[in-house]
């Protein structure tokens, strides 16, 4: 029995798929099993996974969303931990053995995460993280309530059997409410345990929607709902700053590409970012200001955006 199986979900992740396998083969433990789970893609992620033989174990499933996909490994995998690892993110090398000690070092935790590294969907890094100041502990139930932790899937190792005692993940949260499964999950997992924080960048999280757009961009603002209902009866509390902070998560991450292009020198790819971060939020005037600031000349531009790359804040920067 493996001590960790990796499961990962995918959906037409052709573009993206081999090297997240890689970077699973690349690690420092070798202690685990692949395990991935295709959602009725349209085109060649399978027979980009069929390439990498018997080291990947695939199971095909009818489109039934990232939920359904994870539990369907789950439950056709052996492994003691389990990662839940997305189509389009990388590992770096001492991902898993670093999460393993972490786990095995204290037999209460639920699950352990780490932060992330940001990268936009062509892979080109971001230079910032996901966690910032305020968010670099292991939350309680109360935060996680209350707050739009940033916790991606592909940076948490769980425990079985504290994944089994929740009931995984909810697959009744999907079409609207999709999003957020993981932040349900979370919520799940933190009544079976603590959890545990590793403060450094182990994984490299793609920004799917710049400057390819990989997937669709959803209407939170239809999850609202469903999950407030759910956590309304269960906790007692609104689902609404979950759903506005998902909300701006993608306009702010488009904004912190463009300050960074601009103080690069690089006007187009600026503007672009700007002009993507209005279509998202057409509502929020700083964006059109930053757009116009790119037609200034560069030196004029470049101190108005400030001279140091600025850390994204966890309660923006939260998308998966």
């Amino acid at each position: 029995m493996p001590r960790v199986s990796v499961i990962i979900p995918a959906y037409n992740a052709a573009a993206t798929i081999a090297g997240t396998v890689e970077s699973v083969l690349a690690q420092t433990c070798q202690d685990f099993e692949i395990i991935c789970v295709d959602d009725g893609s349209t085109d060649a992620t399978v027979a980009i996974i069929k390439q990498f033989g018997e080291r990947v174990r695939l199971i095909e499933q009818a489109n039934s969303g990232p939920a359904a996909g994870r539990n369907n490994g789950a439950r056709n995998s052996s492994g003691e931990y389990l990662a839940f690892l997305d189509a389009d993110d990388l590992w770096a090398s001492q991902f898993l053995e670093r999460s393993v000690a972490a786990l095995d070092s204290d037999h209460y935790l639920s699950l352990v995460y780490c932060n992330c590294a940001l990268a936009d969907s062509e892979g080109v890094a971001l230079d910032t993280s996901l966690v910032g100041k305020g968010f670099n502990h292991a939350p309680s139930l109360k935060e996680l309530l209350t707050q739009l932790w940033p916790i991606m899937p592909s940076a948490a190792l769980v425990r079985r059997s504290a994944y089994e005692a929740c009931g995984g993940y909810r697959d009744a949260l999907k079409g609207a409410s999709f999003r957020f499964e993981d932040t349900d999950f979370w919520i799940k997992m933190r009544e079976q345990g603590p959890f545990g924080y590793i403060d450094e960048p182990l994984i490299t999280w793609r920004f799917a929607w710049f400057p390819k757009q990989l997937k669709r961009l959803p209407d939170y603002s239809k999850a609202l709902h469903v999950f407030e209902a759910y956590l309304q009866e269960r906790y007692g509390v609104s689902a609404a700053p979950l759903v506005d902070a998902r909300m701006r998560a993608p306009r702010s991450i488009l904004a912190t590409i463009g300050l960074k292009a601009l103080r690069d020198g690089d006007r187009p790819r600026a503007r672009a970012a700007f002009a993507r971060a209005i279509r998202v939020d057409p509502y929020r005037l700083k964006n059109y200001l930053r757009w116009m600031r790119t037609f200034l000349p560069h030196r004029l531009a470049r101190s108005l955006s400030g001279g140091k790359a600025r850390r994204a804040r966890s309660d923006r920067a939260y998308q998966e």
